[in-house]
């Protein structure tokens, strides 16, 4: 784990220790839509001309309604100006509430979105496998022209058509005639 990634972890262990685990990653994923819909805002908390005081009360004014413990660990990220390391240290946080609670999430890569229902059997069949409770996020990408790429625990699982034509025509080249 990274020096960074102690924040995240810290954050766990307080959370859990106060019982507000569930109430710290629901404001993790609201904090996370905040920094996707602006960027710049981490790069705002590191700029060296804002004294820490100032950072930490854009912190306090951004976010300051979201659990008290998340508000102070992005507050002394600030501080130390590694706000930069926000999103890795949500990121352990969320590593480390999946494998308290057996959870594994899953990003399945179809060419058009899954259904509800092969959402369900997918999740159904992949928790037989691991043996967990299985988070599925479905991702669109047509360039696979059908079939499914499964990415999980560092694992690419690939039964796309795309892969299964290149493999036919590596094949196919190596042919002699």
């Amino acid at each position: 784990m990274t020096d960074t990634g102690k924040y995240g972890s810290a954050l766990f262990k307080l959370a859990e220790e106060c019982g507000v685990t569930d109430e710290v990653l629901a404001d993790i994923h609201t904090l996370r839509a905040v920094l996707n819909s602006e960027p710049s805002y981490t790069r705002l908390l590191d700029t060296p001309t804002l004294k820490k005081a100032e950072r930490t009360a854009l912190v306090g004014e951004a976010i300051g309604s979201l659990n008290l413990y998340l508000v102070n660990t992005v507050k002394l990220l600030a501080e130390k100006r590694l706000a930069y390391t926000l999103p890795t240290v949500l990121d352990v946080f969320v590593d480390e509430y999946d494998a308290s609670r057996g959870i594994e999430r899953i990003e399945a890569i179809s060419a058009v979105a899954l259904s509800g229902e092969q959402l369900a059997r997918l999740t159904e069949r992949l928790e037989k496998i691991t043996g967990k409770t299985v988070i599925i996020r479905n991702t669109v990408d047509a360039d696979i022209l059908g079939g499914i790429k499964l990415r999980y625990c560092g694992v690419q699982l690939d039964g796309s058509v795309k892969t299964r034509l290149d493999s036919l025509e590596k094949k196919l080249k190596n042919i002699l005639i």
